[in-house]
């Protein structure tokens, strides 16, 4: 089984801006996104912030494109996807779902929705206990089977920059020691804080990848019956570092952030079972 994940895209209306500014967003957007579903894989994930405002027309570009690949695409919500818009009308707008699961024989895959609602004060995480109940009911029966699950925020104390304040699920839910119920191997996939950052605790590794923008790449995951594979595959054409230069700096609220390809060691990993 094979994933391909993206990391916090931002796509931005960015109306006011110059054309030049615009037509370089475009060639951005659509060169990253076309190098997305070109990826072969069963399952193309989005971990958050698809879109930098929440606008219904910045979910529309994005869907319209990866729609026309049939590709079989997931989003988890995002801070910046949560905020003009209220979740109910976001998921009738996207098809998609808040949180589900998906269970086969070998794997489950959980995903959540971390985000508040409407709060451009607080870019923060949360859960309902209603969702943290319905959590800990997949944890334990997924058994010793390896469990993916995927949200937009970092569980606190875990990948890079989690222990700062709103870069992570709100400390006050001990996310560790619901996870610690977990009797296999685990894999918490997130994004928000920008840099990728691959780190282990007890049982689980946690695998934070970074914004499209800073570094144009996104993560596979390949799960076999020995283990799992996951890497970083980059975009690597100069024209495209080119054009982001020409207009990141300047979506409102957006900071380009120079340390965000991490080590060596949050790039890849290989975990065997």
């Amino acid at each position: 089984m094979r994933f391909i994940i993206m990391g916090d895209l931002h796509y931005s209306l960015m109306g006011d801006s110059a054309a030049d500014i615009l037509e370089a967003r475009d060639r951005v957007y659509e060169e990253m996104l076309e190098h997305f579903v070109g990826l072969d894989a069963e399952f193309h994930i989005s971990i958050g912030d698809l879109t930098h405002e929440g606008l219904p027309e910045e979910f529309h570009y994005v869907f319209n494109r990866i729609g026309s690949s049939e590709r079989n695409f997931i989003q988890v919500l995002g801070n910046h996807d949560a905020y003009r818009l209220p979740k109910a009308d976001i998921t009738a707008l996207t098809g998609q779902q808040r949180y589900h699961v998906i269970d086969s024989d070998e794997v489950m895959l959980i995903f959540l929705d971390t985000t508040k609602e409407m709060n451009r004060d607080d870019w923060g995480g949360e859960m309902e206990a209603e969702q943290l109940e319905w959590l800990k009911v997949q944890l334990d029966q997924s058994g010793h089977k390896p469990v993916f699950i995927f949200a937009h925020h970092p569980v606190y104390g875990t990948t890079a920059h989690s222990t700062m304040e709103k870069m992570s699920i709100d400390p006050s839910i001990d996310m560790l020691d619901l996870l610690n119920r977990k009797k296999g191997p685990g894999f918490y996939f997130c994004g928000h804080n920008h840099i990728n950052s691959i780190v282990q605790k007890e049982n689980w590794h946690y695998i934070q990848t970074a914004a499209c923008l800073d570094v144009p790449a996104f993560r596979t995951v390949e799960l076999t019956d020995r283990g799992i594979q996951i890497d970083l595959v980059a975009i690597d054409k100069t024209e495209l570092a080119e054009h982001i230069a020409l207009f990141n700096s300047k979506i409102p609220g957006f900071t380009p952030f120079s340390s965000a390809l991490g080590e060596s060691a949050d790039q890849s990993l290989h975990v065997i079972f």
